[in-house]
């Protein structure tokens, strides 16, 4: 019997802990997010609107030489210029050519010193040109600590690492005048790790590392001088109240936008809202305004919705992203 009172206890707080297990269920069910990832072009770091036409000039290695590192990255770079479709690419071949027609160039390097010649054959372009700083691969051999397993048996885990490292210096000149449009130093870093026991661990392909290095300094590139696509993620907020919210998710994850935003139109207008479930309904519409491109309305609904909660931090983010992302498309708007 004594026993008893103990067994009273622990059934009372198991069945106070469901309780409270699914009153959080609910509360989370009633009062979540859900999200959604959005395709948003991004803006050039520069603005190359005036340049149609892109020559791609030599990069060199650094002793100064065209050798095999230097022309992959040339071809890489002509490679997500070409792909990007915002400019007519004319590629080194093409430039070596008129080089060589017209004797501009004893060296057979273009670069900011034969540039202006070049120019005046061609007509307006950019000239890309640039340098490798660092092509560098290094590989160390560790052994851990030997340790036995359960059943007795010696272990000693032998790892090998191996680090690819580029970094360049590429530079955007109006082929013309020899004005500096942009200069930028690029970086890559890719490493991979084999490891074995007791024996020496696989072989690293450097050469997989090397080419996603330069995989990363096009990509890095291409972000200065074209626009370019991006995902963003936005998490809309749900309530057991505003059952809509999932409908419109749907629409935009289809890219029905404006069918989605209808509905999201629908809830504000609804009666009978707390006021922390009337500021979800503006900030939901407001967050789809934003993505949809219609700034003005998306910041007058933040802001609603921040009247009505006050406290709210990811109210306030949102105002900040709809400022950043109507900067954003403004200056996208200048470069197409």
């Amino acid at each position: 019997m004594k026993g008893i009172p103990c067994i009273k206890i622990s059934a009372e707080f198991s069945t106070f802990k469901a309780v409270w297990v699914f009153f959080l269920a609910i509360v989370i069910a009633g009062c979540g997010t859900s999200s959604i990832y959005i395709n948003v072009k991004r803006p050039a770091e520069i603005n190359l609107k005036e340049y149609r036409k892109i020559a791609i000039g030599d990069i060199v290695d650094q002793r100064g030489k065209k050798g095999g590192h230097a022309k992959d990255m040339a071809d890489e770079i002509t490679s997500v210029l070409f792909t990007s479709g915002q400019f007519e690419v004319l590629d080194r071949q093409n430039l070596a050519r008129i080089m060589t027609e017209h004797s501009l160039s004893e060296t057979g390097i273009i670069d900011e010193s034969t540039a202006a010649e070049i120019g005046t054959i061609i007509g307006t372009a950019a000239l890309i040109f640039g340098r490798i700083q660092t092509d560098q691969y290094q590989e160390n051999l560790k052994k851990g600590e030997p340790y036995k397993d359960k059943q007795g048996r010696t272990h000693q885990i032998h790892t090998r690492t191996g680090t690819y490292r580029v970094t360049a210096n590429l530079q955007v000149i109006d082929i013309q005048t020899a004005r500096i449009l942009a200069v930028k130093n690029l970086s890559a870093e890719r490493t991979a790790r084999t490891s074995a026991d007791k024996q020496n661990p696989a072989n690293i392909d450097r050469n997989i590392l090397y080419a996603r290095c330069l995989k990363d300094i096009s990509q890095q590139f291409i972000r200065m001088v074209a626009p370019y696509d991006v995902q963003v993620h936005a998490a809309f907020l749900t309530d057991k109240q505003l059952p809509e919210v999932d409908q419109a998710i749907s629409y935009f994850r289809i890219g029905e936008w404006e069918e989605g935003m209808t509905i999201l139109r629908g809830t504000i207008s609804k009666t009978g809202l707390s006021l922390e479930v009337q500021a979800k309904t503006f900030y939901n519409l407001g967050l789809a305004e934003t993505y949809a491109g219609q700034f003005d309305e998306a910041l007058e609904h933040l802001r609603t919705a921040l009247s009505l909660n006050p406290k709210s931090r990811r109210i306030q983010n949102a105002i900040l992203k709809a400022k950043m992302e109507q900067e954003s498309a403004e200056k996208l708007k200048d470069q197409l």
